[in-house]
């Protein structure tokens, strides 16, 4: 405790809080409490602790603190620096606007997993071995992440982290632990497929006592008798008509195509050239 007592007088003294005894007194108080709380995923080193306890302390009691000096001090990024300090604000207390399950799944829009998320909190926090602040947001946004993920619900992970306060990698390995967590406690069955048995023998037991419609059969017409003098009459119209159409395939057959006339064979064609003589070129042939 000696030991913490120099660092933060120390560390005050460099950010100009030396003389605030209030202040000094207030940030013992806050580091005093965040002993006897959990941080889960969090890296904070005790001089970054002590000096955002300043940095409360400082905001609540109305004394001037160079922020920049502070983050410098810290050893952390400024981001990093506000996230680290909106939990250490949450683990004490000091922050109203607390992210709830409530809050969270109206946000992203997921009210149907509120009551499995508070489930998840709870039986957390009973088979934890440790001493855990659900309140803190990494567990929150956990809680209803998870709650999506067995109702398979999408949402979009990257507000989920960002709502978190932690880094992708701190989250990945606090995703990782809920994950088999999950799987162990709140594992939902798989759905069996096919018709249940008592549903099938009711159904059996419904045909069974169901009336049977038998189509009725037919009765076989009686042969009706055609008269003779009508089918004499159905019979010479048939032959007359087969007649006429055989005598039309006769006489197309019958008819042989006309033979274009032959031409006479040229002693001298035009297209060949003519002959010579003792040296002469004759225009005409001369007839032996």
């Amino acid at each position: 405790m000696a030991l913490n007592n120099k660092t933060l007088h120390l560390i005050a003294s460099k950010l100009g809080l030396g003389e605030e005894e209030k202040v000094l007194n207030k940030a013992a108080e806050f580091e005093r409490l965040l002993q006897t709380k959990s941080m889960a995923g969090s890296n904070m080193t005790d001089t970054a602790k002590v000096v955002i306890c300043l940095d409360l302390a400082a905001a609540i009691l109305g004394a001037d603190l160079d922020l920049k000096t502070a983050i410098k001090y810290s050893g952390l990024k400024p981001l990093a620096y506000n996230n680290t300090k909106k939990v250490v604000q949450n683990l004490l207390e000091l922050n109203s606007d607390k992210l709830t399950t409530t809050m969270l799944c109206l946000t992203l829009q997921c009210t149907g997993v509120q009551d499995l998320a508070d489930r998840i909190l709870e039986e957390y926090q009973r088979q934890s071995k440790m001493e855990v602040d659900l309140n803190l947001p990494q567990y929150v946004c956990m809680a209803v992440y998870q709650a999506c993920r067995v109702n398979k619900v999408k949402v979009p992970k990257s507000k989920v982290i960002e709502k978190s306060r932690l880094k992708p990698a701190q989250w990945a390995k606090l995703d990782a632990d809920w994950t088999k967590f999950i799987d162990l406690n709140f594992a939902t069955a798989k759905k069996k497929r096919g018709r249940p048995a008592k549903a099938v023998i009711e159904n059996v037991d419904l045909e069974e006592n169901m009336d049977i419609d038998v189509p009725k059969v037919d009765e076989p017409q009686k042969e009706v008798i055609e008269p003779y003098e009508d089918w004499k009459k159905r019979m010479l119209e048939t032959a007359y008509k087969e007649l006429k159409d055989l005598e039309k395939i006769e006489a197309r057959k019958s008819v042989t195509p006309r033979k274009s006339p032959r031409k006479a064979p040229q002693k001298f064609s035009p297209y060949k050239s003519p002959t010579k003589t003792n040296g002469v070129r004759l225009l005409f042939p001369i007839d032996l």
